[in-house]
């Protein structure tokens, strides 16, 4: 058992500069759990409203979205390691900027959605960033895949331990201590951005490409949307998760907090379980992405989970008590990260090493559309939940 795990499950861990890396993602999403958990019971805390829930979530998202192809584009052609250094320092002084205005007292709304939007443009960086330093990592397309989907098992045991942990830190210290952590956590991957050696990036010879050719970045945007748009695996895949992302997969990031504290009645530390239950479900939903061996039959994987969120969504919307909403919350997880993990490694795996940035930000788009269902404001919290994931099911 212990040889399978090794050779297989966890075979890419083998690989030194995966390995730091590995180990310092999962410090630095244990505090972007903690502060998302925060930043969420904060919001209701001060407004009692999910319009203001949907306004915070959108503002971050917003800019994420419009700078994203950006993004892809710098990143691609101008050395990813210094630009994520900068997003960083950027994320890690909002955390430290938010922990200093709550813990005193000055934090309100307003200061929230302007912070909230500044982290949205670091994300844009870091989120493309850090899946395109896996793919630098690799040359042998075997290890890839593993890699891809441990990193979504460490992502996912942060986000299991994150919320649970911050649940409890809410409820007697209050938000501000978590966003105070979430800033020390960004220390060991900044870190290791600056210690680790990438084979990727020495054969990466773009930047003096486009420096010669003096090509735009509207013109390296437009030369990716074209790569994504004539390839045969790309662009079927990075449709259907814009369609069922676009049909609800954001939802539990505005109701969950609601349904907490108005359905449960169990405040924060309610919100940290349901939270951290999604972590459970979707860190055992990696595990089987890892050991998953069939490659070639990642697409019906796929699929199948996207078409399971549906109507797992719709039972979260009766759950009247915690086991039946942790259940499902767990289920959740885990199809959204066989979901996603899966559509993930089809994209790394047949994208072109000189495009990845690029394509990781459609990828990415694809994945966090604009959900206007994130704009509204409800006291019926089952029809909120019920109806954009009742579209998603209809095509399954």
């Amino acid at each position: 058992m212990l040889k399978y795990l090794q050779n297989e499950v966890f075979k890419s861990l083998s690989h030194r500069e995966y390995r730091r890396y590995f180990f310092a993602n999962i410090a630095s999403s244990f505090g972007t759990w903690m502060q998302r958990l925060g930043l969420g019971w904060l919001v209701y805390r001060l407004t009692e409203s999910s319009l203001w829930l949907g306004i915070i979530t959108f503002s971050s998202w917003f800019s994420t979205f419009l700078l994203m192809p950006y993004a892809g584009a710098v990143l691609d052609t101008r050395g990813r390691r210094n630009i994520m250094r900068i997003s960083q320092l950027v994320a890690m002084s909002q955390a430290l900027l938010m922990g200093v205005l709550t813990l005193t007292g000055n934090i309100n709304v307003y200061w929230i959605l302007l912070l909230s939007t500044i982290l949205g443009i670091a994300n844009a960086f870091d989120m493309i960033g850090r899946n395109s330093l896996v793919n630098d990592m690799f040359t042998d397309k075997k290890y890839l895949a593993n890699a891809i989907a441990l990193n979504s098992t460490g992502f996912n045991l942060s986000r299991m331990a994150g919320p649970a942990l911050a649940g409890i830190i809410v409820a007697k210290y209050g938000e501000g201590v978590c966003f105070i952590i979430n800033a020390i956590c960004f220390l060991p991957f900044a870190y290791i951005l600056t210690i680790m050696k990438l084979p990727g990036e020495n054969a990466l010879n773009e930047s003096e490409l486009c420096s010669k050719k003096k090509i735009s970045n509207r013109e390296k945007i437009m030369e990716g949307v074209a790569y994504v748009r004539n390839h045969p695996i790309l662009f079927p895949v990075l449709i259907l998760l814009c369609i069922v992302s676009f049909m609800g997969m954001s939802i539990h990031m505005v109701l969950y907090p609601l349904i907490a504290d108005i359905v449960l009645k169990g405040g924060a530390e309610a919100l940290g379980w349901l939270t951290g239950a999604m972590g459970f479900g979707a860190l055992l939903g990696a595990l089987i992405l890892a050991s998953f061996r069939k490659v070639d039959r990642m697409h019906r994987l796929t699929c199948f989970s996207f078409g399971s969120l549906g109507i797992v969504s719709m039972l979260m919307a009766y759950s009247q008590n915690m086991s039946t909403a942790l259940t499902c919350s767990a289920f959740f997880g885990a199809f959204t990260v066989l979901g996603w993990g899966g559509s993930n490694t089809l994209v790394q795996m047949t994208t072109s090493k000189d495009k990845i940035s690029r394509v990781m930000s459609l990828n990415e788009i694809s994945f966090r559309p604009i959900n206007l269902s994130q704009l509204q404001e409800s006291s019926n919290i089952p029809v909120s939940i019920e109806l954009p994931n009742d579209k998603v099911t209809l095509p399954g």
